[in-house]
């Protein structure tokens, strides 16, 4: 089947998308809403022309003989109006926002020239009364959540676009309310209690939904030269900081960056999968028990607690490897260098928002790629002119295999031949919920369970920076 785009004959496949067939084509076409598999027509961003007639290019499947427009000055205009809609409760708050710089609203906003607008009430056109109403009335509808220490949200900067909604793998977020005052939000919009897998801050489009962390304090405590800031660098993190930031394009380079940012000392967190990966197969060993689930995913780990604990025996008792690379730094490297342990700040760089959650007195704080970005524009570092270096020795990596626990089945491949058992592994909570279920049903005798919540391990964790 073929269909013209813009006086191209371009072959298209039965129960394709518009935005699909461009997206493949190489045209490219700006949406809020739409994510990797899932469209909804939402944001209306995405509109195209066809036959006169505008469209969603998002679910608007392709047909024989369709010719289709993807810029037009008609086009242009329904797009600058759907934009000026959903920049009216946006403008005058980017400064003081944390997605700034990297919202993509606001990219949409600069690249279609959204210079007038209509839908914001100017003050010198309102009445005091008026004023006082309309504030009162936006404010009575708006809903923040502080109360978890991993991820903040408020319904202020919420476009709607349902993102958060269809990416939620145990479906924690929906509509509230009803006409014109629904918003995005929480069952009985009770605070925020999930598995923190950070995919719905990932993926949110404005700063409705942040990483949650006092990045002043710990600017402060970067810049403090009484404390030692030591700095665990995730490989994970390698997949998508250059997304956060083109200029760090190497691993050297992000150790100089990170020496830039104030960190006295760089570690390769190699040394503490090294440490946990060791833990487990001594538990293994030692329990002689089968189905022992493995408990370096914290989002898993909240997983069972929450929803399995009928599972909670099955996980092995051993901590993720930044608690034990920083519990080694604390007592180890300080008595070694004969530093006082509480003058020792260690903060993972990590690709896991549920590390947050998980983390113990040894972790000063985990910071995301995104994180990470915004302490780097913050600080407003001149990226060019800083030199590549290397990690600090004192926690050398033996075996650099070892870093294949951030793929999906890696650890639960290298323990099993440690071990001798046989293992099964899972990754993104579908297939996890197939495997409890047949765990739960005694369909399942293995050595080893290894489940992570991020599709593809922490690779593709919620921590990561994602492609615009």
């Amino acid at each position: 089947m073929k269909i013209k785009i813009n006086d191209q004959d371009i072959a298209t496949k039965p129960g394709e998308t518009i935005f699909q067939v461009c997206l493949r084509s190489g045209i490219k076409i700006p949406t809020l809403c739409g994510m990797k598999g899932i469209h909804e027509g939402v944001c209306r961003i995405c509109v195209v022309e066809c036959g006169g007639r505008l469209m969603t290019s998002c679910n608007t499947k392709v047909s024989e003989g369709m010719e289709i427009v993807t810029e037009s000055e008609k086009i242009s205009q329904a797009r600058r109006i759907n934009l000026e809609l959903l920049w009216a409760d946006h403008a005058g708050k980017c400064v003081t926002c944390k997605k700034n710089q990297r919202c993509e609203l606001q990219n949409l906003a600069t690249e279609q020239k959204i210079e007038n607008f209509h839908f914001i009430p100017r003050k010198e056109e309102m009445t005091d009364h008026e004023n006082l109403d309309l504030l009162k009335d936006n404010r009575s509808r708006v809903v923040v959540d502080e109360g978890n220490s991993c991820v903040s949200r408020t319904t202020e900067l919420c476009v709607e676009c349902r993102r958060c909604v269809n990416i939620c793998p145990i479906k924690e977020f929906s509509f509230n309310n009803r006409a014109g005052d629904v918003v995005v939000g929480t069952p009985y919009e009770k605070p925020l209690d999930c598995i923190f897998c950070g995919q719905c801050v990932k993926n949110c489009p404005t700063g409705a939904l942040t990483d949650k962390n006092d990045l002043d304090k710990i600017i402060g405590e970067l810049d403090d030269l009484k404390k030692m800031a030591i700095a665990l660098v995730d490989p994970a993190v390698l997949e998508s900081v250059a997304l956060e930031q083109p200029e760090i394009d190497s691993v050297g380079k992000l150790i100089g960056v990170l020496e830039a940012l104030g960190f006295e000392k760089v570690f390769d967190l190699g040394f503490g999968m090294e440490s946990a990966l060791e833990k487990m197969a001594q538990a293994i060993k030692k329990s002689g028990k089968g189905n022992l689930m493995l408990s370096h995913c914290p989002s898993f780990n909240l997983l069972v607690d929450k929803y399995y604990p009928q599972f909670k025996d099955n996980i092995l008792d051993v901590a993720n490897p930044d608690e034990l690379m920083a519990q080694a730094i604390k007592n180890g490297y300080a008595k070694q260098h004969k530093i006082n342990p509480q003058d020792i700040v260690v903060i993972s760089i990590s690709s896991c928002v549920a590390k947050k959650k998980d983390r113990s007195g040894n972790l000063g704080y985990v910071l995301t790629v995104r994180e990470l970005g915004r302490l780097i524009r913050q600080k407003n570092l001149k990226l060019a002119e800083i030199k590549s270096t290397g990690f600090g020795k004192d926690f050398a990596v033996k075996n650099e295999s070892v870093k294949n626990m951030a793929h999906a089945g890696g650890a639960a491949e290298m323990l099993a031949k440690k071990t001798g058992g046989e293992y099964i592994a899972a990754d993104g909570v579908p297939q996890i919920k197939n495997i409890l279920r047949d765990l739960d049903k005694g369909r399942i005798r293995t050595k080893i369970i290894e489940c992570m919540v991020c599709p593809g391990g922490c690779v593709n964790g919620g921590g990561q920076s994602r492609k615009f």
